[in-house]
């Protein structure tokens, strides 16, 4: 099982507006089977931080299909055509559960 670490540099004054698209991002990402196991915003450190944390189930050369896959669903890609004006930057990691990890 994988999972995919999203880090979202918020462009300042944009955070409502970035949560907003992400409810929707979310609702395309779970149709292509991802399932968002929590998204957080960061309080103490770097400001205007979102973080996603997905299971994105098989290996990481499914997170391209599925992404592609997104992007033909009409109301995902009006969405994701708006996290441009809201988003600095964004960095991704695949990660792999250890096995001491519950």
């Amino acid at each position: 099982m994988g999972y995919m670490l999203a880090r979202l540099q918020i462009k300042p004054g944009q955070i409502p507006q970035a949560i907003e698209i992400m409810k929707h991002i979310t609702v395309g990402m779970e149709k292509q089977g991802w399932k968002l196991i929590g998204g957080y915003q960061t309080v103490i450190g770097r400001f205007n931080e979102i973080w996603d944390l997905w299971d994105v189930g098989g290996d990481a050369g499914a997170i391209g299909t599925a992404l592609a896959n997104a992007r033909n669903d009409p109301d995902f890609a009006q969405w994701a055509a708006k996290l441009p004006g809201v988003v600095e930057s964004e960095e991704t990691r695949y990660m792999e559960k250890l096995d001491y990890s519950l």
